[in-house]
């Protein structure tokens, strides 16, 4: 099993299980030092950029199964690329886990963003967006993208 550290929309647990086929335990509180969280330049949520003394908040979570990581490498898109990186969570034990960083064409705005308001103004949205898509995944790229994050669970993945 794999552990992620989700800083956007999928620490919502409502559209971490559309996005992932099926609930997982709780997450733990976890920071990611060296980055900042922004919103992506005209869009609704956010992605994350080295930064010198930042550090981004969100929420660890393990149990992800290479099927379900999958499924989040399809939801986030070729525009973004996964990498094991160092969390910290709240007793200061560090751990490794998977993020979602952007390409290097992505564009950040200067605004940080809020899971909170997200959830207050977009969730009921990107829910049906989210459910949508996930319905409509080809099972052959599906099982590829499974069967990379299988075989090769330290190594960067693209969807």
């Amino acid at each position: 099993m794999l552990s992620f550290f989700f800083y956007g929309t999928l620490m919502d647990p409502d559209l971490q299980a559309v996005v992932l086929g099926g609930r997982l335990p709780v997450g733990l509180p976890a920071m990611l030092s060296g980055y900042h969280r922004r919103t992506v330049a005209g869009q609704d949520y956010p992605a994350i950029a080295p930064a010198k003394n930042s550090q981004v908040t969100g929420l660890l979570v393990g149990g992800v199964s290479p099927a379900m990581a999958a499924r989040a490498s399809l939801y986030e898109g070729p525009q973004y690329t996964a990498a094991c990186l160092p969390v910290t969570v709240e007793d200061g034990t560090v751990r490794d886990a998977w993020a979602f960083l952007p390409m290097a064409d992505i564009r950040l705005s200067a605004r940080d963003w809020s899971f909170d308001a997200w959830q207050r103004r977009r969730k009921h949205l990107a829910l049906k967006s989210a459910s949508a898509d996930m319905a409509t995944i080809p099972t052959g790229a599906l099982r590829r993208i499974e069967s990379d994050w299988a075989a090769c669970p330290r190594r960067s993945h693209r969807a």
